[in-house]
């Protein structure tokens, strides 16, 4: 896995390459290839194999982001000869990432961060800010899609990856937690709605509710049992 990357040199993505530095962006190598002088790569936006330059990779990797990135940073993951079940790995999965949202490290991330932006909106003068936010809030920021349906913050996929585990292996809570994060889902394309108005206040009632909505669903998933390690 390498990144962060500047999505500035994917030129799989038109609207982006060449066009807008951004240096966040994560990929799953697979493969390379000498005489066409490409890297392989799966990117979570697109089905199926993308290919990149190799000039065109080296100079995506040369990012320094702080806190988050380095030049030419990777991660290698190695699997155990044992492979854990798919439960197991949900349950150690989603019980971490609940955790994560209801007391992270620093109060930028998670619930707290969603709490703390609800206060601070409503002194935002900046229209640029809330452009930013409904960007990211999309699948193709910087940009702003014309039709904000999908523009849940990834919500709805999380939603229906939870009920299928739910369902599969008779977990109620992850069904109560999939329809608490289509609630959220449907409120956060409110929310980028009234951003786009710039509506401060409305903004922030939208999020104090998103965030009760999502701490709900997080200690459906924070009450998870797994075995220590």
């Amino acid at each position: 896995m390498v990144g962060a990357l500047d999505m500035y040199h994917l030129d799989y993505y038109p609207e982006l390459y060449k066009k807008e530095h951004i240096p966040i962006h994560y990929l799953l190598v697979t493969g390379y290839d000498d005489e066409k002088q490409v890297v392989y790569v799966h990117d979570c936006s697109f089905d199926g194999l993308q290919q990149i330059p190799f000039v065109e990779f080296e100079a995506s990797l040369n990012v320094n982001v702080p806190g988050m990135s380095k030049k030419n940073t990777y991660r290698i993951f190695r699997l155990p000869q044992k492979m854990p079940s798919e439960l197991e790995v949900a349950e150690k999965g989603l019980a971490y990432k609940a955790g994560r949202m209801l007391k992270p490290p620093v109060s930028m991330l998670g619930i707290p961060a969603m709490r703390k932006l609800a206060k601070e909106i409503t002194t935002w003068e900046d229209k640029a800010c809330y452009n930013h936010m409904v960007a990211y809030a999309g699948l193709t920021p910087p940009l702003i899609a014309e039709d904000l349906s999908h523009n849940d913050g990834l919500r709805f996929e999380q939603a229906r990856v939870l009920k299928a585990l739910g369902q599969k292996y008779h977990k109620t809570g992850w069904i109560e937690a999939s329809n608490l994060f289509t609630k959220s889902g449907e409120l956060i394309i409110k929310l980028c709605e009234k951003a786009l108005g710039y509506e401060g206040s409305a903004c922030s009632e939208l999020l104090d509710r998103i965030a009760d909505i999502e701490e709900e669903a997080y200690r459906y998933l924070d009450n998870v049992y797994f075995p220590p390690d």
